[in-house]
């Protein structure tokens, strides 16, 4: 929590901050340690949900993702088996559209997170946050910066649950042609 209320304000134009160093200096004179963990249950909504969406998400896009591939066949590919760079795409299309998913329904949070931690004395708590943002801006306030966490989230979980499937993929094959003697 600290380095994410420092980086949101040191990017914020809200502050004048020279730097990361007088940034953490400011928050800790004026608010504290406390201001160093400023928005930390609106952050902890955010994630948790976040979490657990994406990966039931991306289960059951992979699900429909593969039978789709193994409905349409494609040249040097067994009937009812992928070849690795198929199996891959499938876990990034997956990754992508599940992070995009998540990201949609969570972004609330993240929005009142960056509010109460940008402006703590404007935005008390989480419960605060977000009927101040509703009466003040309109409903759309609790989706500022989707499109661009959303692009954030997307790569970033596509490229790590590809990159974890294929070493997991690779693994298996690995342990199968030594359990048969073929290594």
């Amino acid at each position: 929590m600290p380095m994410t209320v420092i980086k949101v304000r040191y990017e914020s134009n809200l502050y004048a901050y020279k730097s990361i160093a007088g940034a953490g200096k400011d928050i800790l004179k004026t608010e504290g340690l406390r201001g160093f963990f400023s928005g930390v249950g609106a952050t902890a909504i955010r994630d948790a949900p976040y979490a657990g969406l994406y990966v039931l998400f991306y289960e059951q896009l992979k699900k429909r993702l593969s039978l789709l591939a193994q409905k349409v066949p494609v040249a040097g590919e067994v009937p009812g088996g992928m070849k690795g760079s198929t199996s891959a795409s499938i876990n990034f299309g997956s990754g992508i559209l599940a992070a995009g998913l998540a990201t949609a329904i969570t972004n609330p949070f993240d929005a009142i997170k960056t509010r109460i931690q940008l402006q703590p004395k404007q935005y008390l708590n989480m419960v605060h946050a977000g009927r101040k943002m509703i009466r003040d801006d309109g409903l759309k306030s609790l989706f500022d910066g989707l499109g661009l966490r959303m692009g954030r989230k997307a790569i970033s979980s596509a490229l790590a649950w590809t990159l974890y499937e294929e070493l997991i993929r690779r693994a298996e094959l690995a342990w199968k042609q030594s359990e048969e003697g073929v290594l």
